[in-house]
This record gives C-alpha cells, structure tokens and sequence, in this order.
C-alpha cells in the first residue's frame, strides 16, 4: 500500500501516541506544603496530595531539590503510644487513587535547607517515579 499523504500518516502517528504520553504524565500533585520554621532549622516536612490518574500503579522512588541537603520519603508510625518516623524507599500509588502526605502520615523529609525559607518563597521539589517520569513540584511554604 502506497501513501500519498504524508500528512495523514503523521496524524494516524501522532494519535496512536498521544494516550500513552498521556499515560505517563498522569500523576498529578495537589496542596503541595512546607511550615516555615525558625531560622537555622535543620529538619523540615512537605506534604501533599499525590493523584494517579493513570490505569495503572505509578511508584514514587525518590525525591529532591536543589534548596535541601536531602529529600527523604518517611512515614509516621505510632506503635504502643510511641510515635516514630520510618523512611519509605518507595510508595506504591494503585491506579485512579490518591495518596495524602500530612502530619502525622507520609510526608517528604527535608533535610538541612540551605537558606532560610520564609512564608511565600519558591521552593520546587523533583518527584521521581519508576520507569523514568519525574515530575517538579511546586511547594508554598505556609506560616
């Protein structure tokens, strides 16, 4: 069979494409937050609402930004009225679900910020999933 519109080739292309792009950007990041703290603070924590909106699971693997030392994935665990901070290597997000990071749960570990962070500043945070998506997050420090 012989094209003679190239064009319509590259939009036949172009569409069996476009859902699996689609697909790999669809993890979403709502409420993205860190609470100022008082100078020379050397732990912060950043939350979020994390939404896959792909059919299929999306694997948080890492996380970083250039304004901390290290990112860490942690979780809070009370267990016999004790609580305590567990790292997560990785959060399994199953297909169309959200997962909220919040005091007293998930939440990002910031470790040694290299400025001062007041209410209002820029802070992005880099998102790492399995299979290569990294996805920059805006986060608004709060009062």
């Amino acid at each position: 069979m012989r094209w003679r519109h190239p064009v319509f080739v590259c939009l036949i292309l172009a569409l069996t494409i476009a859902p699996a792009a689609s697909e790999e950007a669809g993890v979403s990041v709502r409420d993205a937050w860190i609470r100022e703290t008082p100078p020379g603070m050397t732990m912060m924590a950043g939350y979020m609402e994390l939404r896959n909106n792909t059919s299929r699971p999306q694997v948080l693997v890492a996380a970083g930004s250039a304004v901390f030392e290290s990112v860490m994935i942690h979780r809070t665990i009370v267990k016999d009225g004790m609580a305590r901070m567990v790292h997560a290597s990785q959060i399994e997000l199953a297909p169309n679900a959200s997962l909220i990071f919040a005091p007293g749960g998930y939440h990002l570990m910031l470790m040694n910020p290299k400025r001062a962070l007041r209410a209002g500043d820029p802070v992005v945070i880099n998102l790492e999933f399995r299979g290569g998506l990294a996805l920059p997050v805006p986060f608004e420090v709060r009062k």
